[in-house]
């Protein structure tokens, strides 16, 4: 779309003329990409990465403006008609000339994009987002330690180092189940070529080497004896990131960066009343765990995304109540403010506008 088009399809006047519906209803008709508020990308091509990952190739529209390495975006797929959204990471760098996913078939919209996703498709993807990005000036020595398709956002850093031509030492250190299940395997080697300080170790948990594929301080010393000095970034199963994460409060690494997609395993059920004022619902705290999962049981279907209290698609007004953050465990009163509804339970009464 010309600049002098997209200038007049996103005035004051079209907006209103198009109200009720937005200008963007109208565009989707006429051409798929052009948009004059979402990121629209068309899938170019699917790579297939293992048996049950793949990348997706996406060329966006206008409205993408770059991104970081390690950022993640919130990606929407449409399937048999109804939007689904969920976070993933950019496995690509922003000197990368398409924008690349790199998918785990984990849940419905990663099992639609692994199986069902076709090039030429539309997407929508958000703006880029997250802190989890290399710091500047680069670090002399950077540690990564990442599990299953925590990789991904490691290639979209180790891409943006390769393309500086950046000498410092680096030591990825990786945990998967077997190595047929590892993401971006020949692609790590070739980084390895244009890097001369990179240390790849894969550990797999699954190739009967007992404790001695899993994370441990002992093990860390042994790779990593400099650990200490060096810059930490960290990705995975939240087993893992809670190991690292305990061993960085003993034994500090320089600084830690963390990303995580999957909350820890938390048995939490919720307490008191709920009380979804708009829709006229009664349902009980205990019957589920978050908000989210009780609003979901109580036949409502509020917007979702991450569901780990990243992306804050599910924000709705609470109006009054007790919460708990699941994440953390602290209780506390909350009043007329908005609230994530994936990664808070009721610890008493809760009236929510929904």
């Amino acid at each position: 779309m010309a600049d002098y088009a997209w200038r007049f399809l996103n005035s004051w006047a079209v907006r209103a003329l198009c109200y009720p519906r937005t200008v963007d209803d109208y565009l989707d008709a006429l051409q798929p990409l052009w948009s004059v508020d979402e990121i629209r990308a068309r899938i170019h091509c699917i790579k297939r990465e293992t048996a049950d990952a793949a990348s997706l190739y996406l060329q966006p529209n206008r409205n993408w403006h770059g991104h970081r390495a390690g950022q993640h975006v919130e990606l929407t797929v449409e399937i048999e008609g109804v939007r689904h959204s969920r976070c993933f990471s950019l496995s690509s760098s922003p000197t990368d000339p398409l924008l690349r996913i790199t998918i785990k078939r984990n849940g419905r919209v990663s099992r639609y994009i692994v199986e069902r996703a076709q090039a030429g498709e539309r997407v929508v993807i958000s703006p880029p987002r997250g802190s989890f990005v290399l710091p500047q000036p680069r670090p002399a020595k950077l540690l990564m330690i990442s599990g299953g398709s925590g990789i991904t956002p490691m290639l979209a850093m180790l891409r943006q180092l390769q393309a500086e031509r950046y000498q410092g030492d680096i030591m990825l250190l990786h945990y998967d189940a077997h190595p047929q299940a590892l993401i971006g395997h020949a692609e790590l080697l070739e980084l390895r070529k244009g890097l001369p300080g990179l240390r790849l170790q894969l550990c797999f948990t699954r190739e009967g080497l007992g404790d001695s594929a899993r994370f441990s301080a002992a093990q860390l010393e042994t790779l990593v004896p400099d650990a200490a000095d060096r810059a930490a970034f960290l990705c995975g199963p939240a087993g893992l990131m809670e190991a690292v994460r305990r061993h960085h409060l003993e034994r500090p690494f320089r600084a830690l960066s963390t990303e995580q997609f999957v909350l820890p395993a938390l048995n939490v059920r919720g307490e008191g009343e709920v009380l979804f004022k708009r829709s006229g619902v009664v349902a009980s705290g205990a019957s589920a765990g978050s908000l989210l999962e009780l609003a979901e049981r109580s036949g409502l279907t509020p917007r979702y995304g991450c569901r780990t209290g990243i992306c804050h698609t599910c924000k709705h007004r609470i109006i009054e109540g007790w919460v708990r953050d699941v994440r953390s465990g602290e209780v506390r009163r909350a009043r007329d403010e908005d609230l994530q509804l994936c990664v808070h339970a009721a610890a008493g009464d809760v009236q929510l506008d929904l």
